[in-house]
């Protein structure tokens, strides 16, 4: 093909794809350009590790093309070496954000120097120690973080952050059980830092007099020190966690009913110290602060407010969610002093980059995803649904902007909470409109509490209106949570279905934007592709027929047949279900069915006799180590299948396969996770 039909097709290209749609969007707002490819490339590096076999070869093909049109002058030179940055800022995301960089060795025994990086939590039969490894033996442990676990002793009492720590003891890499559908905790713990855990004898610890004293460590004691004047003025412990966790980030103590009843009822972000939070400090603190917006003052002003929201995300133990905020405000704080137009979306995507930048792991952190998706949505959608209706007065006014907030954050991150929780709370829009007021109460009455803790009776009066609001809330909720179907349950879709739900909402705000008819045709089309994607995997799920032996202390075996499926475990104790659960979930079961082995048992698909199992043709044996050799000798072919050795497990199951499968197979249900027989 001639230049000239290069040039002609690139033109086109340009006018029809991006000057009608988003070129000036995009040159307003440059990060969002950055962030773009600085994201694709994390994608790539985590799901499409080989398509870096022709990135290297697309970066030095825009190279060479922009080098060849500027030295001619000629067109389309901007777009041509807009592609090669883009494509350099791609790679070297990839190259970061390499899994394999970050790998870790296996179990290690040795001593270790540690460091305390948060005070100690109290488990019901532990004490749980969080630290980092300053020295090892190997060195590749260095710098890893571990969670140790040894009994309550007055040698734990009194430990800190900064304390240094020097032990004897075998780390545990943190694993998986290799279960089906299980939640990937080596993962999220990885992502976290923490590579391994150990359980330590209190006399193998031994404490150092050296303490650190980094700003890190020094906020975490200082934040201890207010949870333990919280903790002495409020009595009700409901109530303590709850303002703790709003106020102060700390949420270790919070149960499981509270957080429940809050996720049920669609607050649950209430409770994460986060952007709604850093935002209120900023308007008080700006408010505060008026009378330093003068030219003069102008850089006082920005460095007061950035250094109070700093310190602010110091206290509450500087969380992802903290920092993607305080990020956010710092730039909008900077463009404010500038004197310059400030776009939420440049300061969304610089924030976004920053983090990116030092942490390219946050990228697939459910909570990052779900703020971002927040935050975008109501900054496109609230000043629309706003205008919807007009209300007369102040208070049906603010009552009308909140809904207009809750609607505009769940319109955004609608999928990605099916996707993620399975669950959808309907009346998040009564939650929100109780909530979000009672966290500028709490959030105000914690900090005048923290203030006048000195002067005890003024601290009793706040306490005091401070627990009976966090006690009040709490009883609301529970009411809403009791509203008829106030929680829609056991919603699963597919990643493909999340992809076709994130293309229909990004059209569906392009064809507001932009008003064409080709995005409301796109996202109609996603819409049936997301019917089809559904009915086959309905059609899927209908007609599966599953073994799954989980990797358990107690050997368990779930039998599937359709929706049908049967629980089969080998002692009196019926098994958790957390071990479980996901499955019946994912695959749309129906109530298991729960048997002992010792009991016979028949059904059209299921035959129990002695230690002979026949499900739907497939036969299996559970018998005693002491006999396997014996039935293995009678067995054409076989998978053995093994678990943990003891009184509660000795069972070994010998599967017979069909006689096209390999003969005499063997799976560690220890080594290798659970085994799933699909046929």
């Amino acid at each position: 093909m001639k230049p000239e039909a290069w040039n002609l097709g690139f033109e086109i290209f340009e006018v029809t794809c991006i000057k009608t749609l988003a070129v000036n969007f995009f040159q307003n707002n440059p990060f969002t350009r950055i962030i773009s490819f600085w994201v694709a490339g994390i994608l790539l590096s985590k799901y499409f590790p080989p398509l870096i076999y022709l990135l290297v070869p697309c970066v030095l093909f825009f190279l060479i093309y922009s080098l060849v049109l500027y030295k001619k002058k000629r067109y389309p030179f901007d777009f041509i070496s807009s592609l090669f940055i883009g494509s350099c800022l791609c790679l070297l995301a990839f190259l970061l954000s390499t899994p394999g960089t970050r790998e870790s060795p296996n179990d290690h025994f040795g001593y270790y120097l540690l460091v305390l990086l948060e005070q100690p939590t109290e488990k019901p039969n532990s004490i749980q120690l969080n630290v980092r490894i300053l020295q090892a033996d190997t060195p590749t442990l260095e710098q890893k973080k571990a969670i140790i676990y040894t009994r309550k002793s007055e040698k734990t009492e009194n430990l800190e952050a900064g304390d240094q720590l020097i032990c004897k003891a075998k780390l545990h890499k943190i694993k998986n059980r290799g279960n089906p559908f299980e939640f990937d905790y080596s993962g999220y713990m990885s992502r976290q830092g923490y590579f391994y855990t150990a359980f330590l004898n209190v006399n193998d610890i031994q404490l150092l007099n050296d303490k650190k004293r980094t700003p890190v460590f020094l906020a975490e004691n200082f934040r201890n020190k207010l949870l333990q004047i919280l903790k002495a003025n409020i009595e009700s412990k409901e109530a303590f966690q709850v303002i703790s966790a709003l106020s102060l980030g700390y949420r270790k103590e919070l149960s499981t009913e509270i957080k429940s009843r809050f996720a049920a009822t669609g607050a649950m972000h209430v409770l994460a110290v986060s952007g709604l939070h850093v935002g209120m400090i900023y308007l008080l603190l700006s408010r505060l602060l008026f009378f330093l917006k003068r030219k003069n003052s102008r850089w006082t002003y920005v460095s007061l407010i950035a250094a109070m929201l700093w310190c602010y995300a110091l206290i509450t133990g500087f969380s992802p969610s903290v920092q993607r905020a305080t990020v956010m405000f710092s730039f909008v704080l900077l463009g404010n002093s500038l004197k310059r137009p400030v776009s939420i979306y440049n300061s969304l995507a610089a924030s976004a980059f920053l983090l990116l930048l030092i942490n390219p792991d946050l990228l697939v952190e459910v909570g990052f995803q779900l703020s971002y998706m927040a935050v975008l949505s109501i900054v496109f959608f609230y000043p629309r649904l706003e205008k919807l209706i007009k209300p007369k007065y102040g208070l049906s006014k603010k009552i009308w902007q909140l809904v207009c907030v809750s609607l505009a954050a769940q319109l955004g991150t609608f999928a990605l909470s099916i996707y993620y929780f399975n669950q959808f709370p309907v009346y998040f829009w009564l939650s929100n409109l109780l909530v979000i007021p009672v966290a500028y109460l709490i959030l105000g009455f914690t900090f005048a509490l923290l203030l006048f803790s000195p002067f005890q009776f003024i601290a009793n009066v706040v306490a005091a209106l401070l627990e009976n609001t966090a006690l009040k809330t709490i009883y609301l909720l529970s009411k809403i949570e009791q509203l008829p179907y106030s929680l829609i349950e056991g919603i699963s879709i597919s990643t493909s279905q999340l992809l076709s739900l994130i293309f229909i909402f990004i059209s569906i705000i392009f064809f507001i934007k932009w008003k064409r008819k080709f995005y409301l045709f796109f996202s109609l089309s996603m819409l049936v592709v997301f019917l089809f994607n559904g009915l086959m995997i309905k059609y899927q799920l209908f007609n599966q027929k599953k073994i799954i032996i989980y990797n358990n202390n107690h050997l368990v075996l779930h039998l599937i047949n359709n929706r049908k499926n049967y629980l089969l475990h080998f002692d009196d104790n019926k098994p958790n279900s957390y071990l479980f659960k996901n499955t019946v979930k994912e695959l749309q079961l129906a109530d298991p069915i729960p048997i002992n082995q010792t009991d016979s048992f028949m059904e059209n698909d299921l035959l129990i006799k002695n230690s002979f199992i026949q499900f739907i043709g497939q036969d299996l044996y559970a018998v005693d180590p002491a006999k396997a050799s014996r039935v293995q000798k009678r067995l054409p072919t076989y998978t053995k299948i093994e678990g943990k050795r003891n009184r509660h497990t000795s069972s070994i199951f010998i599967l017979e396969n069909r006689p096209d499968r390999v003969l005499n197979q063997s799976h560690s249900l220890n080594k290798s996770g659970a085994f799933i027989l699909d046929f």
